[in-house]
Protein backbone atom coordinates (compact mmCIF):
# COMPACT_ATOMS: atom_id res chain seq x y z
CA UNK A 1 0.00 0.00 0.00
CA UNK A 2 1.50 3.10 -0.87
CA UNK A 3 1.34 6.17 1.01
CA UNK A 4 -0.84 8.25 -1.54
CA UNK A 5 -3.54 5.31 -0.62
CA UNK A 6 -3.20 5.58 2.94
CA UNK A 7 -3.84 9.09 3.21
CA UNK A 8 -6.61 10.04 0.65
CA UNK A 9 -9.35 12.08 2.65
CA UNK A 10 -12.58 10.65 2.09
CA UNK A 11 -13.77 13.95 2.66
CA UNK A 12 -12.94 17.36 1.69
CA UNK A 13 -11.62 20.05 4.20
CA UNK A 14 -8.13 19.54 6.34
CA UNK A 15 -8.15 20.41 10.62
CA UNK A 16 -6.82 23.61 11.21
CA UNK A 17 -3.53 24.25 12.73
CA UNK A 18 -4.03 26.54 16.27
CA UNK A 19 -2.59 24.72 18.55
CA UNK A 20 0.57 26.35 20.43
CA UNK A 21 3.12 24.55 22.63
CA UNK A 22 1.06 26.12 25.95
CA UNK A 23 -1.86 25.52 24.49
CA UNK A 24 -1.07 21.73 24.47
CA UNK A 25 0.82 21.54 27.68
CA UNK A 26 -2.21 22.80 29.07
CA UNK A 27 -4.87 20.74 27.62
CA UNK A 28 -2.26 17.59 27.91
CA UNK A 29 -2.31 19.13 31.89
CA UNK A 30 -5.83 19.02 31.83
CA UNK A 31 -6.25 15.39 30.97
CA UNK A 32 -3.94 14.57 33.72
CA UNK A 33 -6.05 15.84 36.02
CA UNK A 34 -3.64 15.92 38.63
CA UNK A 35 -6.21 16.81 41.45
CA UNK A 36 -8.78 14.80 40.70
CA UNK A 37 -6.13 11.87 39.85
CA UNK A 38 -4.80 12.41 43.64
CA UNK A 39 -8.78 11.76 45.48
CA UNK A 40 -8.74 8.89 42.57
CA UNK A 41 -6.10 7.20 40.96
CA UNK A 42 -3.04 8.13 44.23
CA UNK A 43 -6.34 6.28 46.38
CA UNK A 44 -5.88 3.76 44.38
CA UNK A 45 -2.03 3.42 44.72
CA UNK A 46 -2.36 4.34 48.66
CA UNK A 47 -4.28 1.74 49.14
CA UNK A 48 -2.05 -1.05 47.58
CA UNK A 49 1.28 0.30 48.35
CA UNK A 50 0.81 2.05 51.79
CA UNK A 51 3.25 4.96 52.42
CA UNK A 52 5.96 3.26 49.60
CA UNK A 53 3.01 5.16 47.25
CA UNK A 54 5.38 8.19 46.69
CA UNK A 55 8.11 5.89 45.20
CA UNK A 56 5.81 3.81 43.31
CA UNK A 57 4.16 7.40 41.84
CA UNK A 58 7.99 8.10 40.72
CA UNK A 59 8.67 4.59 39.30
CA UNK A 60 5.45 4.90 37.50
CA UNK A 61 6.77 8.41 36.44
CA UNK A 62 9.53 7.35 34.80
CA UNK A 63 7.69 4.19 33.15
CA UNK A 64 5.34 6.93 31.42
CA UNK A 65 8.80 9.42 30.72
CA UNK A 66 10.30 6.27 28.42
CA UNK A 67 7.29 5.96 26.91
CA UNK A 68 6.96 10.06 26.64
CA UNK A 69 10.30 10.17 24.64
CA UNK A 70 9.03 7.67 22.49
CA UNK A 71 6.22 9.75 21.53
CA UNK A 72 8.51 13.08 21.11
CA UNK A 73 10.79 11.27 18.80
CA UNK A 74 7.11 9.66 16.54
CA UNK A 75 5.38 12.99 17.06
CA UNK A 76 8.46 14.63 15.44
CA UNK A 77 7.95 12.50 12.41
CA UNK A 78 4.46 12.39 11.69
CA UNK A 79 1.90 15.57 11.98
CA UNK A 80 -1.28 14.46 11.42
CA UNK A 81 -4.31 13.49 13.53
CA UNK A 82 -4.60 10.28 14.94
CA UNK A 83 -1.87 9.63 17.25
CA UNK A 84 -0.79 6.54 18.16
CA UNK A 85 -2.74 4.84 15.59
CA UNK A 86 -0.86 6.84 12.92
CA UNK A 87 2.24 5.68 14.02
CA UNK A 88 1.30 2.25 14.07
CA UNK A 89 0.00 2.27 10.77
CA UNK A 90 3.12 4.06 9.01
CA UNK A 91 5.60 2.38 11.01
CA UNK A 92 4.08 -0.97 11.98
CA UNK A 93 1.60 -2.46 9.52
CA UNK A 94 -2.03 -1.33 8.16
CA UNK A 95 -3.33 -4.85 10.81
CA UNK A 96 -1.29 -3.24 13.39
CA UNK A 97 -2.24 0.13 12.91
CA UNK A 98 -6.17 -0.60 13.63
CA UNK A 99 -5.26 -3.20 16.46
CA UNK A 100 -3.71 0.00 17.81
CA UNK A 101 -6.49 2.56 17.33
CA UNK A 102 -8.91 0.25 18.52
CA UNK A 103 -7.21 -0.67 21.46
CA UNK A 104 -6.41 3.69 22.29
CA UNK A 105 -10.27 4.46 21.64
CA UNK A 106 -10.72 1.83 24.74
CA UNK A 107 -8.10 3.95 26.99
CA UNK A 108 -9.50 7.28 26.19
CA UNK A 109 -12.70 6.56 26.67
CA UNK A 110 -12.55 4.30 29.27
CA UNK A 111 -9.80 6.81 30.97
CA UNK A 112 -12.17 9.91 30.22
CA UNK A 113 -15.17 7.84 31.76
CA UNK A 114 -13.29 7.46 34.66
CA UNK A 115 -12.70 10.90 35.81
CA UNK A 116 -16.92 11.40 35.29
CA UNK A 117 -17.12 8.72 37.77
CA UNK A 118 -14.23 9.77 40.13
CA UNK A 119 -15.83 13.48 40.18
CA UNK A 120 -19.20 11.86 40.80
CA UNK A 121 -18.37 10.18 43.90
CA UNK A 122 -16.61 12.95 45.47
CA UNK A 123 -19.54 14.84 44.72
CA UNK A 124 -21.37 12.68 46.85
CA UNK A 125 -18.85 12.36 49.36
CA UNK A 126 -17.90 16.39 50.09
CA UNK A 127 -21.96 17.64 49.54
CA UNK A 128 -24.44 14.52 49.22
CA UNK A 129 -25.05 14.59 45.68
CA UNK A 130 -26.83 12.00 44.10
CA UNK A 131 -23.93 10.41 41.81
CA UNK A 132 -26.06 10.08 38.23
CA UNK A 133 -27.03 13.61 38.92
CA UNK A 134 -23.32 14.75 39.55
CA UNK A 135 -22.01 12.91 36.62
CA UNK A 136 -24.93 14.64 34.14
CA UNK A 137 -23.73 18.12 35.28
CA UNK A 138 -19.96 17.30 34.64
CA UNK A 139 -20.80 15.77 31.32
CA UNK A 140 -22.93 18.65 29.68
CA UNK A 141 -19.89 21.03 29.92
CA UNK A 142 -17.32 19.07 28.77
CA UNK A 143 -19.46 17.52 26.07
CA UNK A 144 -20.56 21.62 24.98
CA UNK A 145 -16.79 22.67 25.38
CA UNK A 146 -15.68 19.60 22.60
CA UNK A 147 -18.69 20.74 20.57
CA UNK A 148 -17.44 24.39 20.33
CA UNK A 149 -14.15 23.42 19.14
CA UNK A 150 -10.84 23.17 20.48
CA UNK A 151 -9.43 26.85 20.54
CA UNK A 152 -12.00 27.11 23.37
CA UNK A 153 -11.59 24.02 25.16
CA UNK A 154 -7.59 24.89 24.97
CA UNK A 155 -8.75 28.61 26.79
CA UNK A 156 -10.57 26.86 29.13
CA UNK A 157 -7.89 24.07 30.04
CA UNK A 158 -5.24 27.05 30.24
CA UNK A 159 -7.47 28.95 32.98
CA UNK A 160 -8.34 25.66 34.60
CA UNK A 161 -4.75 24.51 34.86
CA UNK A 162 -3.12 27.37 36.47
CA UNK A 163 -5.60 27.38 39.19
CA UNK A 164 -5.17 23.69 39.76
CA UNK A 165 -0.87 24.06 39.69
CA UNK A 166 -1.55 26.55 42.74
CA UNK A 167 -3.68 25.00 44.34
CA UNK A 168 -1.63 20.96 44.18
CA UNK A 169 1.42 23.37 45.70
CA UNK A 170 -0.39 25.31 48.41
CA UNK A 171 -2.18 21.70 49.38
CA UNK A 172 1.38 19.95 49.78
CA UNK A 173 3.15 23.26 51.63
CA UNK A 174 -0.29 22.99 54.14
CA UNK A 175 0.39 19.48 54.55
CA UNK A 176 4.13 19.62 55.08
CA UNK A 177 3.64 22.74 57.61
CA UNK A 178 1.21 19.85 59.68
CA UNK A 179 4.39 17.86 59.86
CA UNK A 180 6.45 20.20 61.13
CA UNK A 181 8.73 20.06 57.76
CA UNK A 182 9.96 16.64 59.50
CA UNK A 183 10.42 14.15 56.29
CA UNK A 184 10.25 10.32 56.27
CA UNK A 185 11.97 7.98 54.53
CA UNK A 186 9.95 5.38 52.65
CA UNK A 187 12.66 2.95 51.91
CA UNK A 188 12.96 2.57 55.91
CA UNK A 189 9.83 1.33 57.18
CA UNK A 190 10.32 -1.86 55.47
CA UNK A 191 7.00 -1.58 53.39
CA UNK A 192 8.05 -2.70 50.24
CA UNK A 193 4.86 -4.28 48.74
CA UNK A 194 4.30 -7.36 47.32
CA UNK A 195 4.70 -7.94 43.23
CA UNK A 196 1.41 -8.81 43.25
CA UNK A 197 0.33 -5.44 45.29
CA UNK A 198 3.07 -3.45 43.47
CA UNK A 199 1.64 -4.04 39.97
CA UNK A 200 -2.12 -3.14 41.33
CA UNK A 201 -0.59 0.43 42.57
CA UNK A 202 1.72 0.90 39.35
CA UNK A 203 -1.61 0.47 37.13
CA UNK A 204 -2.58 3.30 38.80
CA UNK A 205 0.50 5.13 39.46
CA UNK A 206 1.15 5.21 35.65
CA UNK A 207 -2.76 6.56 35.17
CA UNK A 208 -1.46 9.86 37.27
CA UNK A 209 0.71 11.32 34.81
CA UNK A 210 -0.53 10.24 31.32
CA UNK A 211 -2.55 12.96 30.69
CA UNK A 212 -0.14 13.60 27.56
CA UNK A 213 -2.25 10.21 26.23
CA UNK A 214 -4.74 12.90 25.12
CA UNK A 215 -3.13 15.64 23.11
CA UNK A 216 -1.20 12.73 20.95
CA UNK A 217 -3.79 12.48 18.27
CA UNK A 218 -4.45 16.42 18.15
CA UNK A 219 -0.89 16.38 15.73
CA UNK A 220 -3.07 17.32 13.06
CA UNK A 221 -4.04 20.70 14.85
CA UNK A 222 -0.11 21.52 16.52
CA UNK A 223 1.28 24.27 14.81
CA UNK A 224 4.08 22.26 15.05
CA UNK A 225 4.60 18.77 15.00
CA UNK A 226 7.39 18.39 17.58
CA UNK A 227 5.25 20.67 20.48
CA UNK A 228 2.94 16.82 20.94
CA UNK A 229 6.22 15.23 22.56
CA UNK A 230 7.87 18.36 24.05
CA UNK A 231 4.38 19.16 25.63
CA UNK A 232 4.31 15.31 26.82
CA UNK A 233 7.71 15.78 28.68
CA UNK A 234 6.60 19.06 30.01
CA UNK A 235 3.79 17.16 31.83
CA UNK A 236 4.69 14.19 32.56
CA UNK A 237 7.79 15.45 34.57
CA UNK A 238 5.89 18.03 36.17
CA UNK A 239 2.47 16.16 36.87
CA UNK A 240 4.47 13.37 38.15
CA UNK A 241 6.79 15.61 41.01
CA UNK A 242 3.38 17.25 41.59
CA UNK A 243 1.44 13.80 42.64
CA UNK A 244 4.46 12.13 44.49
CA UNK A 245 5.29 15.83 46.39
CA UNK A 246 1.37 15.72 47.27
CA UNK A 247 1.04 11.88 48.06
CA UNK A 248 4.59 12.39 50.46
CA UNK A 249 3.39 15.48 52.20
CA UNK A 250 -0.13 13.84 53.42
CA UNK A 251 1.53 10.53 54.41
CA UNK A 252 3.86 12.72 56.30
CA UNK A 253 1.80 14.67 58.16
CA UNK A 254 -0.15 11.28 58.84
CA UNK A 255 3.05 9.95 59.86
CA UNK A 256 4.04 13.03 61.98
CA UNK A 257 0.74 12.65 63.80
CA UNK A 258 0.81 9.32 64.99
CA UNK A 259 -2.60 9.07 62.26
CA UNK A 260 -1.04 6.84 59.64
CA UNK A 261 -3.00 3.65 60.49
CA UNK A 262 -6.04 5.63 60.00
CA UNK A 263 -5.09 7.07 56.94
CA UNK A 264 -3.85 3.49 55.81
CA UNK A 265 -6.58 1.63 56.67
CA UNK A 266 -9.45 4.67 55.73
CA UNK A 267 -11.56 3.26 52.74
CA UNK A 268 -10.38 6.62 50.50
CA UNK A 269 -7.22 7.76 52.12
CA UNK A 270 -6.25 10.99 50.46
CA UNK A 271 -10.15 12.20 51.09
CA UNK A 272 -10.33 10.87 54.96
CA UNK A 273 -6.99 13.06 55.45
CA UNK A 274 -8.43 15.98 54.01
CA UNK A 275 -11.63 15.73 56.22
CA UNK A 276 -9.60 14.84 59.10
CA UNK A 277 -6.84 17.33 59.03
CA UNK A 278 -8.64 20.42 57.29
CA UNK A 279 -11.65 20.25 59.04
CA UNK A 280 -14.96 22.02 57.65
CA UNK A 281 -12.55 23.47 55.03
CA UNK A 282 -12.17 19.87 53.66
CA UNK A 283 -14.85 19.98 51.14
CA UNK A 284 -13.83 22.89 49.07
CA UNK A 285 -10.53 21.22 47.45
CA UNK A 286 -12.78 18.19 46.82
CA UNK A 287 -16.10 20.37 45.04
CA UNK A 288 -13.28 22.34 43.38
CA UNK A 289 -10.97 19.24 42.03
CA UNK A 290 -14.40 17.41 40.81
CA UNK A 291 -15.93 20.17 38.80
CA UNK A 292 -12.57 21.38 37.17
CA UNK A 293 -11.39 18.18 36.88
CA UNK A 294 -14.31 16.23 36.12
CA UNK A 295 -14.66 18.89 32.96
CA UNK A 296 -11.59 19.07 32.04
CA UNK A 297 -9.48 15.05 31.80
CA UNK A 298 -12.99 14.07 30.27
CA UNK A 299 -12.85 17.53 27.83
CA UNK A 300 -9.25 16.42 26.78
CA UNK A 301 -9.63 12.97 25.90
CA UNK A 302 -12.93 13.47 24.11
CA UNK A 303 -10.74 15.43 22.22
CA UNK A 304 -8.43 12.84 21.37
CA UNK A 305 -10.93 10.07 20.96
CA UNK A 306 -12.83 12.24 18.11
CA UNK A 307 -9.33 12.70 16.24
CA UNK A 308 -8.46 9.23 16.49
CA UNK A 309 -12.50 8.45 15.09
CA UNK A 310 -11.73 10.48 12.18
CA UNK A 311 -8.23 9.63 11.21
CA UNK A 312 -9.17 5.75 11.35
CA UNK A 313 -12.26 6.45 9.22
CA UNK A 314 -10.42 8.47 6.85
CA UNK A 315 -7.99 5.91 6.05
CA UNK A 316 -11.42 3.67 6.14
CA UNK A 317 -11.09 1.39 9.03
CA UNK A 318 -14.46 3.10 10.37
CA UNK A 319 -17.52 4.53 8.90
CA UNK A 320 -16.29 7.76 6.27
CA UNK A 321 -19.02 9.35 7.57
CA UNK A 322 -16.77 10.11 10.78
CA UNK A 323 -14.15 11.95 8.77
CA UNK A 324 -16.58 14.39 7.62
CA UNK A 325 -15.53 18.28 8.35
CA UNK A 326 -17.03 21.28 8.81
CA UNK A 327 -14.95 24.06 8.58
CA UNK A 328 -12.29 22.78 10.46
CA UNK A 329 -14.02 20.83 12.84
CA UNK A 330 -14.10 16.62 12.97
CA UNK A 331 -18.24 17.13 14.03
CA UNK A 332 -19.56 13.85 12.82
CA UNK A 333 -16.65 12.50 14.77
CA UNK A 334 -17.25 14.62 18.03
CA UNK A 335 -21.24 13.73 18.27
CA UNK A 336 -20.13 10.32 18.30
CA UNK A 337 -17.73 10.63 20.71
CA UNK A 338 -19.95 12.60 23.17
CA UNK A 339 -22.15 9.51 22.68
CA UNK A 340 -20.09 6.62 23.61
CA UNK A 341 -19.17 8.35 26.26
CA UNK A 342 -22.30 8.54 27.68
CA UNK A 343 -22.81 5.34 26.39
CA UNK A 344 -19.91 3.97 28.57
CA UNK A 345 -20.22 6.22 31.79
CA UNK A 346 -24.68 6.56 32.63
CA UNK A 347 -25.74 2.88 31.89
CA UNK A 348 -23.10 1.59 34.47
CA UNK A 349 -23.38 4.41 36.46
CA UNK A 350 -27.44 3.75 36.83
CA UNK A 351 -27.16 -0.12 37.45
CA UNK A 352 -24.19 -0.20 39.74
CA UNK A 353 -25.11 2.82 42.27
CA UNK A 354 -20.89 2.74 43.43
CA UNK A 355 -19.06 5.08 41.28
CA UNK A 356 -15.68 4.66 43.37
CA UNK A 357 -15.96 0.86 42.98
CA UNK A 358 -16.36 1.25 39.09
CA UNK A 359 -13.59 4.33 39.06
CA UNK A 360 -11.45 1.60 40.19
CA UNK A 361 -12.11 -0.95 37.56
CA UNK A 362 -12.17 1.34 34.68
CA UNK A 363 -9.11 2.75 36.28
CA UNK A 364 -6.94 -0.47 36.25
CA UNK A 365 -8.71 -1.08 32.54
CA UNK A 366 -7.34 2.11 30.99
CA UNK A 367 -4.20 1.21 32.61
CA UNK A 368 -4.33 -1.66 30.61
CA UNK A 369 -4.98 -0.75 27.40
CA UNK A 370 -2.43 2.51 27.83
CA UNK A 371 0.29 -0.03 28.04
CA UNK A 372 -0.45 -2.21 25.08
CA UNK A 373 -0.66 1.12 22.93
CA UNK A 374 2.38 2.01 23.84
CA UNK A 375 3.81 -0.94 23.28
CA UNK A 376 2.59 -0.59 20.09
CA UNK A 377 4.18 3.04 20.03
CA UNK A 378 7.57 1.43 21.26
CA UNK A 379 8.03 -1.20 18.48
CA UNK A 380 6.88 1.83 16.43
CA UNK A 381 9.72 3.75 17.43
CA UNK A 382 12.27 0.95 17.60
CA UNK A 383 11.73 0.01 14.19
CA UNK A 384 12.11 4.05 12.65
CA UNK A 385 15.53 3.75 14.03
CA UNK A 386 16.68 0.17 12.48
CA UNK A 387 15.00 1.49 8.82
CA UNK A 388 16.92 5.00 9.63
CA UNK A 389 20.39 3.23 10.14
CA UNK A 390 19.70 0.70 7.13
CA UNK A 391 18.63 3.67 4.60
CA UNK A 392 22.49 4.90 5.39
CA UNK A 393 24.01 1.90 5.17
CA UNK A 394 22.25 0.75 1.74
CA UNK A 395 22.73 3.67 -0.13
CA UNK A 396 26.73 4.24 1.23
CA UNK A 397 25.86 7.88 2.75
CA UNK A 398 28.04 9.73 4.87
CA UNK A 399 26.15 10.45 8.75
CA UNK A 400 27.66 11.64 10.86
CA UNK A 401 28.90 10.17 14.12
CA UNK A 402 26.33 12.75 16.54
CA UNK A 403 23.42 11.43 13.82
CA UNK A 404 24.38 7.66 14.38
CA UNK A 405 24.66 7.98 18.19
CA UNK A 406 21.07 9.31 18.50
CA UNK A 407 19.33 6.23 16.10
CA UNK A 408 21.33 3.88 18.65
CA UNK A 409 19.95 6.31 21.63
CA UNK A 410 16.35 6.09 20.17
CA UNK A 411 16.42 2.34 19.17
CA UNK A 412 18.22 1.78 23.32
CA UNK A 413 14.78 4.18 24.39
CA UNK A 414 12.39 2.44 22.74
CA UNK A 415 13.74 -1.25 23.78
CA UNK A 416 13.44 0.04 27.59
CA UNK A 417 10.19 1.45 27.23
CA UNK A 418 9.20 -1.63 25.69
CA UNK A 419 10.33 -3.52 28.24
CA UNK A 420 9.21 -2.02 31.14
CA UNK A 421 5.61 -1.80 29.59
CA UNK A 422 5.80 -5.52 28.95
CA UNK A 423 6.95 -5.65 32.38
CA UNK A 424 4.26 -3.89 33.92
CA UNK A 425 1.64 -5.76 32.02
CA UNK A 426 2.80 -8.78 32.36
CA UNK A 427 2.42 -8.24 36.29
CA UNK A 428 -1.00 -6.99 35.51
CA UNK A 429 -1.87 -10.30 34.01
CA UNK A 430 -0.70 -11.93 36.74
CA UNK A 431 -2.60 -9.98 39.70
CA UNK A 432 -5.30 -11.87 41.69
CA UNK A 433 -7.01 -7.78 41.95
CA UNK A 434 -7.34 -7.39 38.12
CA UNK A 435 -8.92 -10.52 36.99
CA UNK A 436 -12.21 -9.01 35.55
CA UNK A 437 -10.03 -6.18 34.46
CA UNK A 438 -7.97 -8.72 32.46
CA UNK A 439 -10.86 -10.55 31.06
CA UNK A 440 -12.64 -7.26 29.50
CA UNK A 441 -9.23 -6.39 28.24
CA UNK A 442 -8.83 -9.66 26.45
CA UNK A 443 -12.30 -9.87 25.14
CA UNK A 444 -12.33 -5.94 23.24
CA UNK A 445 -8.66 -6.84 21.37
CA UNK A 446 -10.47 -10.53 20.56
CA UNK A 447 -13.35 -7.70 18.73
CA UNK A 448 -11.13 -6.01 17.84
CA UNK A 449 -9.16 -8.68 15.60
CA UNK A 450 -12.27 -9.80 14.32
CA UNK A 451 -13.35 -6.61 13.21
CA UNK A 452 -9.22 -6.68 11.50
CA UNK A 453 -10.77 -9.98 9.79
CA UNK A 454 -13.77 -8.74 8.21
CA UNK A 455 -12.91 -4.97 7.36
CA UNK A 456 -9.81 -6.91 5.35
CA UNK A 457 -12.80 -9.50 3.79
CA UNK A 458 -15.17 -6.90 2.78
CA UNK A 459 -11.87 -5.32 1.35
CA UNK A 460 -11.05 -8.18 -0.45
CA UNK A 461 -14.20 -8.78 -1.94
CA UNK A 462 -14.59 -4.92 -3.21
CA UNK A 463 -11.26 -5.32 -4.72
CA UNK A 464 -12.53 -8.60 -6.65
CA UNK A 465 -15.80 -6.79 -7.73
CA UNK A 466 -13.55 -4.29 -9.46
CA UNK A 467 -13.47 -4.59 -13.48
CA UNK A 468 -10.37 -6.08 -14.81
CA UNK A 469 -7.82 -4.26 -17.43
Amino acid sequence: MTTSERTTATTGGQLSRKLGLLDLVFLSFGGQAALLSLLTYATGVVSYTGVFAPVVIIIGTLLVLLNAAVVYGLSKRYGEAGGYYIYAFYSLTRRLGLETGWLYIMYSVIYGSAYFLGAAYVLRYAIHLDPFLAAIIIYIPAATFLVLGIRPSAKYAEIASIIELAALIYISLVNLTIAGFRFYNPFSLKSIPSSSLLAAGMLFAIGIPTGYGSITPLGGEAIRKEYIGKAAIIVVIVGGLLASMVIYSLLDASLATGQINFILTARIPVIDFMRKFYGDLYAIPLVFAAFNDGVLAPLSFMAATSRTLYAMAKNGMLHRGLAVIRGDHPFNAVIATVIIYGMVTFPALALYERPFALFLVYGSLAGLANLFVHVSANFSYILEGFRGLRRAMTFNSLKSFNWIFRKFTDILIGFSASIISLWAMTLSFMSKNLQLEVDIFIVWIIIGFIYAEVLDELKSIRSSELPQG
